[in-house]
């Protein structure tokens, strides 16, 4: 199959990475795939350079600088004069068509809201089957009381929602749409990273418990909520000394590494491009997020994957991930119901259980690695690559 897959950004983020994860796997699998980046200059390199094999070739409306750069100038224009600023999307839903064309695609895979919004008038006009995948966005669109995204997923051929809780909500609201069915997230990691090598490098005690927690630098994450379960587990803290690992970047994240700098029991790490190295050093992953778009976070499945036993919130699809039918891979705490955010002292008492009751911890351990094996890559891709090929039947 020639496959053109598109995102918002080629960033840090669920979906981001899974795009650009599936790129990879579904070139290893023999298909032709290009990835089109809506948001040009929302571009992480290093990242890129991490998950993109040499035959994914990258395009957007930066491949031509000058034309980008007056689009944008005759957008302001619009806006300054007060007609609606569609001039850049014009020109990009342009571009995108000449891809299209050039690179004889077959199928559009999307991946955001944005995303889907350009592609589902360009693809209709080249009679290019349109493949959406719902992140979660969705799903919190409609929680908020929106309905005006409806004609672009009608416009797909197939939507694959990302847990069984989004598919429950679209399906639930609208009743006239094309087929709906989930695809678990699937991640790739690196299995030759190791404990030891992490905690030499950050200089962390061999013996040490680690708590660690990667996602993106936004306060909705519940980094804070993560620093105040922490402080109040440590008063419990015996003999094995406990730390508070942060994998992630952003101008959030400084002001909270400057505010805490004190505690030198939490360790800031940053943005980097092999989180995985860092969560082999874990003893338990964190994820105590009230985002309201959470729908199947690929740390939680990354944390899994390594063997990591979880304390997550139960939003979204995340109790799908912790309670498989084949036993409970983590700890579920629920939102605090004043401040909606994660309640602090039950993630305080889920980390001092996982430090004080071995049993339990081995038990949710192998647990997790059991249950990881459904979201692998090469399993989410697999799942994919069918979906593609029967909307391709369908549309001969």
């Amino acid at each position: 199959m020639r496959i053109l897959i598109s995102t918002w950004s080629l960033q840090v983020g669920g979906g981001e990475v899974l795009a650009m994860n599936l790129a990879a796997e579904l070139v290893s699998r023999g298909h032709e795939v290009v990835l089109f980046n809506q948001r040009a200059e929302l571009i992480d390199d290093a990242l890129v350079q991490r998950l993109l094999p040499a035959q994914v070739k990258v395009l957007s409306m930066a491949d031509n600088p000058l034309g980008s750069y007056w689009a944008y100038k005759v957008n302001a224009l619009q806006g300054a004069l007060g007609k609606a600023a569609t001039f850049y999307e014009q020109r990009q839903q342009a571009y995108l068509g000449a891809c299209l064309r050039r690179y004889r695609i077959e199928l559009v895979s999307s991946h955001a809201t944005y995303s889907d919004r350009i592609c589902a008038p360009v693809v209709h006009g080249l009679g290019i089957p349109l493949v959406i995948t719902e992140h979660g966005e969705y799903s919190r669109f409609i929680q908020e009381g929106r309905r005006d995204f409806v004609d672009t997923l009608r416009a797909s051929s197939r939507i694959l929602t990302v847990s069984k809780y989004n598919q429950q909500i679209i399906q639930q609201t609208f009743t006239d749409l094309p087929c709906v069915q989930t695809v678990y997230n699937g991640v790739r990691t690196d299995s030759k990273h190791t404990a030891a090598g992490m905690r030499q490098r950050l200089s962390l005690p061999p013996d040490a418990f680690v708590f660690g927690m990667v996602a993106r630098g936004i306060k909705e994450k519940g980094w804070e909520q993560a620093i105040q379960a922490f402080q109040q587990f440590c008063g419990f803290v015996s003999q094995r000394p406990a730390y508070l690992v942060f994998i992630g970047g952003s101008d959030y994240l400084q002001h909270l590494q400057d505010t805490y700098a004190t505690d030198t029991n939490i360790v800031f790490v940053g943005q980097v491009p092999d989180p995985d190295f860092y969560i082999a050093g874990f003893d338990v992953g964190l994820l105590p997020t009230h985002f309201q778009a959470e729908a199947l976070p690929l740390a939680i499945i990354e944390y899994m994957i390594s063997g990591k036993p979880a304390i997550a919130t139960r939003i979204g699809g995340i109790a799908e991930l912790l309670e498989p039918i084949s036993g409970s891979a983590g700890q579920l705490i629920e939102l605090n119901s004043v401040t909606h955010t994660s309640d602090v002292k039950m993630l305080a008492h889920a980390m001092r259980r996982y430090y004080a009751e071995p049993d339990l911890y081995n038990r949710h351990a192998h647990n997790a690695q059991q249950a990881s094996r459904q979201f692998t890559m090469q399993t989410c891709a697999a799942q994919y690559e069918q979906a593609f090929q029967q909307v391709l039947a369908i549309q001969a």
